[in-house]
């Protein structure tokens, strides 16, 4: 006789797995836009940048202050996706579909806030080193 020792699981158990995969990236990429947002708060306040070029310290006092709304936003996402891994794991609790459904729905709700908030930092990353990059000193003596 030959038996199987291998685990078999419900469907329901490997769609939460996959869910809590995604999850898991979520954590991963959020990790590293914190990383980012923090080399972007050292960057746009080092002395860097060529002297005399106008409206250069209001300009980069507004990617500051957008930059301090997406370090916001980006714990924000962090809690809530942290809080949403025993939102995945309540689906074995669900008694009825519409449990399911409600679970399911609150993960791509969370899916999209997180890819919307990719998309809205990459802009804006884009718009800071497009600004900023012609206008880093070429030598330490630039003044």
């Amino acid at each position: 006789m030959n038996r199987n020792t291998s685990r078999n699981f419900s469907a329901n158990e490997k769609e939460i797995a996959l869910l809590l995969k995604e999850n898991s990236r979520w954590k991963e990429k959020l990790a590293f836009f914190k990383e980012e947002i923090n080399f972007l708060n050292l960057y746009l306040s080092a002395d860097i940048f060529q002297k005399n070029i106008l409206n250069l310290y209001e300009r980069l006092q507004l990617f500051y202050d957008e930059l301090q709304n997406f370090k916001l936003g980006c714990l924000d996402l962090t809690t809530r996706v942290h809080n949403h891994r025993y939102d995945i794991e309540g689906i074995l609790e669900c008694e009825d579909i519409s449990c399911e459904v409600f679970y399911h729905e609150e993960h791509l709700k969370l899916k999209e806030s997180v890819l919307n908030f990719a998309r809205e930092f990459r802009k804006f990353k884009l718009e800071v080193y497009s600004y900023t990059g012609r206008l880093l000193r070429r030598t330490s003596k630039e003044h």
